[in-house]
Protein backbone atom coordinates (compact mmCIF):
# COMPACT_ATOMS: atom_id res chain seq x y z
CA UNK A 1 0.00 0.00 0.00
CA UNK A 2 1.22 3.51 -0.97
CA UNK A 3 1.35 6.53 1.44
CA UNK A 4 -1.14 9.28 0.68
CA UNK A 5 1.50 11.73 1.97
CA UNK A 6 4.32 13.72 -0.20
CA UNK A 7 7.23 13.06 1.89
CA UNK A 8 9.55 15.37 -0.38
CA UNK A 9 7.39 18.15 0.11
CA UNK A 10 6.84 17.64 3.74
CA UNK A 11 9.19 20.33 5.68
CA UNK A 12 12.55 19.37 7.34
CA UNK A 13 11.51 19.68 11.40
CA UNK A 14 15.49 19.90 12.17
CA UNK A 15 15.35 23.34 10.01
CA UNK A 16 12.41 24.87 11.04
CA UNK A 17 12.24 28.90 10.60
CA UNK A 18 11.32 30.84 13.28
CA UNK A 19 10.71 34.41 13.37
CA UNK A 20 10.27 36.54 16.70
CA UNK A 21 8.86 39.95 16.18
CA UNK A 22 9.82 41.53 19.05
CA UNK A 23 13.62 40.59 18.69
CA UNK A 24 13.23 42.10 14.72
CA UNK A 25 11.53 45.06 16.40
CA UNK A 26 14.16 45.64 18.83
CA UNK A 27 17.14 45.20 16.30
CA UNK A 28 15.37 47.93 14.06
CA UNK A 29 13.63 50.61 16.28
CA UNK A 30 16.48 52.96 15.13
CA UNK A 31 16.36 52.38 11.15
CA UNK A 32 14.38 54.33 9.59
CA UNK A 33 11.33 52.68 8.33
CA UNK A 34 11.74 52.09 4.56
CA UNK A 35 15.44 50.40 6.09
CA UNK A 36 13.63 48.10 7.70
CA UNK A 37 11.01 47.16 5.54
CA UNK A 38 14.09 46.51 3.26
CA UNK A 39 15.64 43.99 5.75
CA UNK A 40 11.86 42.23 6.20
CA UNK A 41 12.08 41.61 2.41
CA UNK A 42 15.47 40.34 2.48
CA UNK A 43 14.16 37.72 5.23
CA UNK A 44 11.08 36.58 3.44
CA UNK A 45 13.21 36.70 0.26
CA UNK A 46 15.54 34.01 2.02
CA UNK A 47 12.63 31.94 3.73
CA UNK A 48 10.85 31.42 0.76
CA UNK A 49 14.23 30.16 -0.95
CA UNK A 50 15.15 28.10 2.05
CA UNK A 51 18.36 29.58 2.37
CA UNK A 52 18.62 28.66 6.58
CA UNK A 53 22.57 29.54 5.91
CA UNK A 54 22.02 33.03 5.50
CA UNK A 55 18.95 33.14 7.83
CA UNK A 56 21.46 32.17 11.13
CA UNK A 57 22.96 35.27 10.43
CA UNK A 58 20.16 37.28 12.01
CA UNK A 59 19.41 37.68 15.49
CA UNK A 60 15.31 37.92 15.34
CA UNK A 61 15.97 34.62 13.25
CA UNK A 62 16.20 31.10 14.78
CA UNK A 63 16.93 27.79 12.33
CA UNK A 64 15.59 24.53 14.29
CA UNK A 65 13.54 24.70 17.70
CA UNK A 66 14.26 27.29 19.81
CA UNK A 67 12.78 25.57 22.54
CA UNK A 68 15.16 22.39 22.66
CA UNK A 69 18.03 22.47 24.99
CA UNK A 70 21.34 22.11 23.61
CA UNK A 71 22.60 19.93 26.20
CA UNK A 72 20.37 17.51 28.24
CA UNK A 73 20.07 18.89 31.81
CA UNK A 74 21.67 16.65 34.73
CA UNK A 75 19.04 14.81 37.05
CA UNK A 76 19.10 15.74 40.60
Amino acid sequence: MESVTDHAAEPNHRERIWFFPTKFWQATKDMPADQAAALLQEVEAYAAAGDVQALRKYPFVFVGNPYKRSKPQAAV
